[in-house]
Parts: structure tokens; sequence; C-alpha cells
């Protein structure tokens, strides 16, 4: 992983290749670290600035001006060989917007990694001259990657920049000899920023019903964000028994919840390539999610159900078909995330479009 000591002491290479990102945990940072922990990058020849931090206002201008700061000295002492910087939106977009900008004048390739469910909206809700700007700051990048095939058809018409999709991936961490946890057929695992977003408040009053006719079933939600709020709310639906919300979880007490668990419920209203999803499916885990983003060419009906975000109906209707299958049908789903997620987002191939992608901008990772 980047961090203070590697930026300061690492002199292998003269010039550095620059990411530029959130330290503030979610799936963007996860993406950054993946890629910084896969070897992808030679020793020292990488430098992380981060462009965002969670606090208040103060800090967060404080974080985005230091990063903005070290960036314009290594531009100006000929020290950034690419600058790689992950995107989203709102203000995501306009701190990076600056970067990519700096980078132009100073004749430095610049890749925009764009992440973020809601950029359709963003850009389609925002004023005309907002609008212009986007497509102008993307026409200043050399390179631009996108997450998934749907995003790929949003971004590729605005503009004249090389746009590519490369997909997220995840680590295998997975044991197929584990013991120590046994998996139940109808536990169920909600993983994300606890939100509106992500649809927990549809998801809550639908499993507190349907739990009534399932009483072996269990749901854990873990993540940050308003977790006082649902934990009313679960408080609310008379549910405690059966909903548990350990807040944020990461290392072994993630992965015992990913190997206890065999469904993965993300109800999202927006999203790009959900990292969560990924590594849900690296497990084995069946998958009930909404046709949003490139979700759909993660899941489909061999290893779980899309519905349509909002619906309480149908995700009450998704999870009773998965509750009522035996165990084995349940691990042949599994089993079937597990060979999608093989194919297409464990790391060896993500990695070769990466490099491949550096490779043609005249850089060696």
């Amino acid at each position: 992983m980047f961090n203070k000591s590697e930026r300061i002491n690492a002199t292998t290479y003269r010039k550095k290749i620059v990411v530029l990102g959130p330290a503030a945990r979610g799936g963007m940072k996860t993406v950054i670290d993946t890629y910084a922990t896969s070897g992808f990058y030679s020793p020292g020849h990488s430098v992380f600035l981060a462009s965002h931090r969670e606090g208040g206002v103060l800090l967060r201008s404080w974080v985005a001006l230091q990063a903005l700061i070290y960036m314009f000295w290594m531009l100006l002492t000929q020290k950034v060989e690419l600058s790689h910087l992950h995107m989203a939106t709102k203000g995501s977009f306009w701190r990076k917007s600056i970067f990519v900008l700096i980078c132009r004048l100073f004749g430095v390739p610049t890749v925009i990694h764009l992440h973020g469910g809601r950029f359709t909206v963003f850009y389609e809700d925002s004023a005309k001259w907002i609008r212009y700007l986007i497509r102008h700051v993307f026409d200043r990048a050399d390179a631009i990657i996108v997450l998934s095939q749907y995003w790929f058809d949003f971004v590729k018409p605005l503009t004249r920049t090389p746009v590519r999709v490369i997909n997220n991936f995840v680590p295998d961490h997975l044991d197929t000899v584990i013991t120590k946890f046994e998996r139940h057929p109808r536990h169920v695992l909600f993983l994300g920023q606890i939100g509106v977003n992500k649809g927990i408040y549809d998801l809550l009053p639908v499993f507190s019903d349907i739990v009534r006719r399932f009483p072996d079933a269990k749901l854990v939600c873990g993540g940050d964000g308003e977790v006082n709020k649902v934990c009313s709310k679960i408080v609310e639906l008379g549910a405690t028994d059966v909903i548990d919300v350990p807040g944020w979880v990461s290392g072994p007490g993630k992965e015992e919840l990913m190997y206890r668990c065999s469904i993965f419920v993300l109800p999202s209203y927006n999203e790009g390539l959900p990292m969560a999803i990924i590594e849900a499916m690296s497990y084995s885990m069946v998958v009930v999610s909404t046709r949003v983003g490139g979700i759909p060419e993660l899941v489909d009906e061999s290893n779980g159900f899309l519905i349509t975000p909002g619906n309480q109906d149908e995700l009450r209707a998704a999870l009773i078909k998965l509750f009522e299958k035996d165990e084995q049908a349940i691990s042949v789903m599994g089993a079937a995330s597990r060979e999608k997620y093989l194919k297409s987002f464990a790391p060896e191939a993500c990695l070769s479009e990466m490099r491949s992608l550096y490779l043609s901008l005249g850089v060696t990772p």
C-alpha cells in the first residue's frame, strides 16, 4: 500500500507515477489499495496523493490543497511520469479536474479512472455550461477508464479521448477447504455505505417481513454511514434478533461474514461496478442486486437475481425464491458466481489490461 515513507524515500525512479484519490473508506480507495498491493507498480515507481479524507470542511480543504501543492511541486521539478486520477462526481470531479488541467499544461500523460454510479445523474442534471466543462476536462486527459460496457456507452460520446473498459478486481482470498466456518443457506450479507443510495431502507422492511416465514434466516448489514438511523429502524421493525449491524467490517471479521453467509444483497439505486459484489462473487456467494450501472454484467439468472431499484415487491420475491431453494441449489448458484469472478474479475486479466493501457502511453508500471 502507498504510504508517506514510500513517497519520501523511494529513489529507484526519478520520475513517478502519481496516483490521486481519496483516503476515505469506500470502493474507490479499495480499488487504489488493490492495485498498490497487487505488485502492479514497480517498487519506488509510484506515489499516492490523498485528495480527500473524512472530516470537516476545513480538513477536507486542507488535504486537497496539500495534494495540489505537492503535485505542482513534482510537476515543476519534472518528477511526474504519469498521473492516474481516480474520479467520481461532484466534489471529486471538480478536485480532479484541476489536476487534469495542470498535468495537461505540463505535458504529463493523464489517466482518468472514472468511478461512482451517479455520474449519469451528475452530468444530465447539470447546467449546460457544466456539461461543457465536464466534456472539456475529459478531452484534456490521455485516456479514460470506465468500469463496464454500460459506462463506456455513456462516456464515449462525450469525449475525443480514448475510453477503455477495465474491470475492477479483488484478490482471491477464498480457501475452498476451509472448515472453521459453516455457511448457512439463508444467511444474508449487506456490505456498503449505509444510506438511501444503497437501498438499505428497502431491504430492512422486506427482510423483517419474510423472516416470519423463514425463522432461520439472518441478515448482517456491514458498513459505515447512517448506522444509528438503521439501528433505530430495526428496533421499530422489531427485528433486532434477526438483523445485525456491526458497522464497518474489514479483515478477518469481514472474511468470516463472507464464509458464513450464502447470499449477498446490494439493492442500490446507482452504481458503477461495485467492488463489494465482485468480492462476494469471489467467495462463491449468490447475489441479489439491481439493474443499474455495470451490475447486469456481473449478475444473471445463473448466480442471482436482479431487481428494479426501490421495488420492494421484487426484492421480496427474489429473497423468497432463494430461501425456498435447498442448500445444494444455493451452492450451485454460488459456484456460478465464483466462475464468473475467475473468468473476468480476478487480478490477472485486469492487471494485464491496465498494463497494456500504461504501455500505450509510453509508461511501464
